[in-house]
């Protein structure tokens, strides 16, 4: 198609050179040129094509400049590559109140599914301080690699990819651009905006202060219907945990004592003997001994002294007003001196941030 064109333009220089001295007045001449045509735009077809082969055809050109818009620019040139649509403004959030991370989703404006998009990020809305870019790993970078422009969907498609290792309480911009093989790369496209959380941690205990029933022979030394729920909420990345441990035993005024339950933290049992222990209703508790160790709340375990103390709720993931049950049972015998006894037990939450 080549050939056949360059054999037509000689063959109109021809026929301009033997129609020079022909009468069109009209047109645009001097003493020494006259220009036998004249229009605007370069003429051609939409396109042409063949089984193995197409043209696109050229509309019209941009004699100078680079017509722009929001999410268009158009190239000068006759021959100008063809490129993909600049991608508009992504979308950003922060599920869970994030506090180092943001998650985008890239909008692809309407390009093919090959298409591939790199990401700029910035604290400043006109990208002239604090840049960055967003790395085929989510982490950022100072400069911007050719396997840092990747497709739609390695982006997380529509549920979309976060950029992380930002700084809490802080205005982020991100914009992308676009690109679908060689010199087609476009511009950058308009910028979206969102700020990153700050850590954020609230612990509850609803019964600050427990009273068992009076131990006696009608309740066979025994109370078990005494518990405390715990509330978490964590905008903590890697989660949380609660430890608790005692102050010392139970001891009443006289210094006499009921000793713990004679399980541990990792080997919870069905309850047999005396003692004061407790149990929680966490099924995927961490620690050793198996997640759901204290079977749903049905095995007991008797508390440590040692700081931190021993796991007895966690959560893998930030969370809104988790909760867990932790109860606790006595028994004593009908030898145990009469008196009040008294502990302190402590609960410690460490989120993971």
């Amino acid at each position: 198609m080549k050939r056949l064109s360059i054999i037509l333009f000689f063959a109109l220089l021809i026929s301009s050179f033997f129609n020079l001295q022909s009468a069109y007045a009209n047109l645009p001449a001097s003493s020494n040129y006259q220009l036998q045509d004249y229009s605007f735009g370069a003429g051609g077809t939409t396109n042409s094509q063949s089984s193995s082969y197409g043209l696109n055809g050229v509309a019209g050109e941009v004699e100078f400049g680079q017509p722009a818009s929001t999410n268009f620019k158009a190239g000068s040139g006759l021959t100008y590559m063809l490129t993909v649509n600049v991608p508009g403004a992504p979308t950003l959030s922060t599920p869970n109140t994030n506090y180092d991370r943001i998650l985008f989703v890239i909008n692809t404006s309407s390009n093919p599914s090959d298409t591939t998009y790199a990401l700029q990020i910035s604290t400043s809305s006109d990208f002239s301080t604090g840049v960055n870019y967003i790395k085929s790993d989510g982490t950022i970078g100072t400069t911007l690699a050719t396997t840092d422009f990747q497709t739609y969907t390695a982006w997380g498609g529509a549920s979309g990819t976060y950029v992380t290792g930002l700084t809490s309480g802080t205005t982020y911009y991100i914009r992308a651009k676009a690109k679908q093989g060689d010199y087609t790369e476009t511009a950058w496209g308009p910028a979206a905006s969102i700020a990153t959380q700050y850590p954020a941690l609230t612990f509850t205990i609803n019964n600050p202060a427990i009273t068992f029933n009076n131990l006696n022979g009608g309740n066979s030394y025994t109370d078990s219907s005494q518990s405390d729920t715990l509330t978490t909420t964590s905008n903590s990345i890697n989660g949380y945990i609660v430890y608790g441990r005692e102050t010392q035993t139970l001891t009443s005024s006289e210094g006499h004592t009921i000793s713990d339950y004679g399980s541990p933290n990792s080997a919870p049992t069905s309850w047999s003997g005396i003692g004061f222990g407790y149990t929680t209703n966490d099924t995927t508790l961490s620690g050793t001994g198996g997640a759901n160790r204290f079977n749903n709340g049905t095995n007991y375990a008797g508390f440590g002294t040692s700081a931190p103390g021993d796991p007895v709720d966690d959560g893998s993931i930030p969370v809104t007003n988790d909760t867990v049950t932790v109860s606790y049972r006595v028994t004593a015998t009908s030898s145990t001196p009469a008196g009040t006894y008294k502990n302190t037990i402590i609960y410690t939450i460490v989120p993971s941030y």
